[in-house]
């Protein structure tokens, strides 16, 4: 066949490329037999009849198991994929050339394609019809949830039993933080949970995630053969997964941009199936990026309106929610509980003498100094100079003892000088009335304080 005067027939970019069968059942090279004018314009200079592939453009994994799922297996495929390496979006066909065009190890087939500078969402929706009902329910299910995490949850677990995988999961990134953290996962056994294989997620792992898939859409693991692959070039990654007996596995990155947010993986899966899988899982990663982004944004404007700006720690309206939800037992104080208001001794006669930016380094130096005493406490600013720390869970003694390690340390004469006041109950004081016990000692201890030092006094 004359395979040059097939290609010029396409009128967009098109080429024939063969692919080497092996004896091991896996392929060897694959060439670009030939293509059309609009091909080698687009290829460049660099172009020539029967080359390696991989002479234009880095190897990809993903692409050369279609290419030989195409040729050798004659599958018809149709992906739409973000090629990195040339910063586009290439919406390719993979369709079978007769078997009787085969040479002894040599299967041929033809690839059209064209770009598109970014994702767009109708060829993205061009899916099969066994993609298509489970995206959508995706986004009822992310959309309807009664929360973000619900939803996720739900989300996960359907993939776990689409895919018939071992595990499906998402781990979420932050670079910038050096941390990272489950965000969902799904078993197929009740008795695991992700916790059993966070020690092969080390730090080392999960932050060599990135370099990795940054030329690739999605990483896939069929085999040993592709394991090898992943070994060349991460080694400690395919260790980590021999050791925690993951013999196949997707991962797709999670992107906000060109941001990583994290990724989504499935482990141990039915491989049969890996075309579908690979078709729905890059599609609902697609969605669910769109879903961690905003719901990141989400908290940090939740974060910042109930963050005290100049301290650091939770402001008034943090404070009052607080109370709130514990009052109408959405979220109680756990009992036994401690309450500690702490208001700053000399900050107007500070203000004055240092002016307000003197004042200010005060407020953050006292905050600092209730953190330390209380790290991983509720601590918030509820007015110009006083704060309370709210100490659920915490027997009498070590209460008062915490109290009192902080009294030793705030006195007259100290950088913070605070007066304090506290309470504790074991539960059968309600929380607004250890506030209002604790509040009130507070003003008779600053009371006390001024009328001992009354050149501390606030006028």
């Amino acid at each position: 066949m004359d395979f040059q005067k097939l290609v010029d027939s396409y009128g967009m970019a098109a080429a024939v490329l063969s692919v080497e069968k092996t004896d091991d059942g896996h392929y060897g090279d694959i060439r670009i037999v030939c293509a059309n004018s609009m091909y080698k314009k687009i290829m460049g200079d660099g172009f020539y009849d029967n080359m390696l592939y991989s002479e234009l453009l880095p190897r990809e994994a993903n692409f050369e198991d279609f290419c030989y799922r195409c040729a050798v297996l004659k599958k018809h495929l149709h992906a739409y994929v973000d090629t990195k390496s040339m910063g586009v979006w290439t919406d390719g066909t993979y369709m079978p050339l007769s078997p009787e065009l085969d040479e002894e190890n040599l299967c041929y087939f033809m690839f059209f394609f064209e770009f598109t500078k970014g994702p767009e969402f109708e060829k993205m929706s061009d899916v099969s019809l066994e993609t298509a009902p489970f995206v959508i329910k995706t986004c009822i299910n992310l959309r309807s949830a009664e929360n973000f995490y619900a939803g996720m949850n739900t989300v996960i677990s359907d993939i776990q039993k689409k895919t018939e995988s071992f595990c499906s999961s998402i781990i979420m990134i932050d670079r910038e933080q050096g941390k990272y953290a489950p965000l969902c996962s799904k078993f197929s056994e009740d008795n695991v949970t992700i916790d059993d294989f966070m020690p092969y997620l080390t730090p080392e792992v999960v932050f060599s995630w990135e370099k990795t898939i940054e030329k690739h859409d999605t990483i896939i693991i069929k085999d040993e053969f592709d394991m090898a692959k992943l070994e060349q070039d991460n080694p400690a990654w395919a260790e980590s997964l021999r050791c925690a007996n993951v013999k196949t596995l997707v991962l797709v990155p999670l992107l906000q941009g060109k941001k990583l947010l994290g990724v989504l993986f499935i482990t141990n899966f039915n491989v049969e199936r890996i075309v579908e899988i690979k078709e729905f899982i890059e599609l609902t990663a697609f969605f669910l990026s769109a879903e961690i982004a905003n719901n990141e944004l989400m908290e940090k404007l939740e974060y910042m309106s109930n963050l005290d700006l100049l301290t650091g720690v939770k402001n008034r309206n943090s404070m009052n929610a607080r109370v709130d939800w514990h009052v109408t037992k959405r979220r109680i104080v756990p009992a036994p509980f401690g309450v500690i208001f702490a208001d700053l001794n000399g900050l107007k006669q500070c203000n004055d003498n240092g002016g307000h930016e003197a004042g200010d380094r005060l407020l953050k130096d006292a905050a600092e100094v209730l953190k330390k005493h209380f790290e991983n406490q509720e601590v918030y600013r509820s007015g110009g100079d006083e704060f309370i720390v709210i100490y659920p869970r915490c027997k009498k003694a070590d209460f008062d003892k915490k109290v009192e390690k902080l009294r030793a340390e705030v006195g007259y004469g100290a950088k913070v000088c605070f007066a304090i006041g506290s309470d504790w109950s074991d539960g059968s004081k309600d929380l607004r009335l250890c506030m209002h016990l604790a509040d009130e000692a507070m003003y008779a201890d600053k009371r006390e304080f001024y009328k001992l030092h009354p050149d501390k006094a606030r006028k």
